[in-house]
């Protein structure tokens, strides 16, 4: 279900934009107007893997994941977004405007949505909005960069380590079967992992 924003979810997203660049909720203010509030269910899609999609996205509450389908069609899960955040922005996940991942709701969740091409123009006129477009995007790329460092480099469960240390609740929420996708393991592999260093199970 998609509204117009409110006062108080206006206010959520700009105090959100001011934590990533301090001061840069001023220039926001411009771009409220064309924001709408975008509510997705448990398990619903908030866009699919090949859709045309030219939407910026901030996640007020809930959680999200983000995956794309393998060569013999298995899904892969490569990031979750916990609550505030923004999620993946548009040029790092699309190519010619079609998304090369699908989002999902873990949990049901608020988000605020907005055109790329109106962040485009505020960040060509404006420097601060500019700042914080950069700010997002390098925090993406170090995000990226980490995620294949650690694939590549710890073990298993380094791996798991890391997860619970960056979502520390998400395994009371979230499928083993998910979970170890974005690991990179089987789910057996997982199970084992958690047996030798315990937290809550679903």
């Amino acid at each position: 279900m998609i509204n117009i924003l409110d006062e108080f979810t206006a206010a959520s997203v700009l105090q959100l934009i001011d934590v990533i660049e301090p001061g840069c909720g001023q220039s926001f203010k411009t771009l409220i107007p064309m924001m709408s509030r975008h509510d997705v269910c448990q398990n619903e899609m908030l866009f699919q893997m090949g859709q045309e999609n030219q939407y910026e996205y901030i996640l007020l509450n809930g959680l999200l994941r983000s995956f794309i389908l393998d060569v013999d069609g298995n899904e892969v899960t490569v990031a979750f977004y916990t609550a505030p955040c923004v999620i993946t922005p548009c040029i790092a996940r699309s190519d010619n405007s079609r998304s090369l991942v699908s989002c999902e709701a873990i949990q049901s969740s608020r988000l605020v949505r907005f055109s790329e091409k109106e962040l485009v123009n505020l960040m060509v006129k404006d420097e601060s909005a500019r700042r914080w477009g950069n700010q997002v995007l390098q925090a993406e790329l170090i995000r990226r960069a980490r995620r294949e460092w650690s694939l590549a480099a710890e073990s298993g469960a380094q791996r798991l380590a890391r997860i619970r240390m960056e979502h520390p609740d998400i395994e009371s929420v979230v499928t083993a079967k998910i979970i170890a996708t974005y690991l990179g393991i089987t789910p057996v592999s997982l199970s084992r992992l958690r047996s030798t260093s315990p937290t809550i199970n679903r």
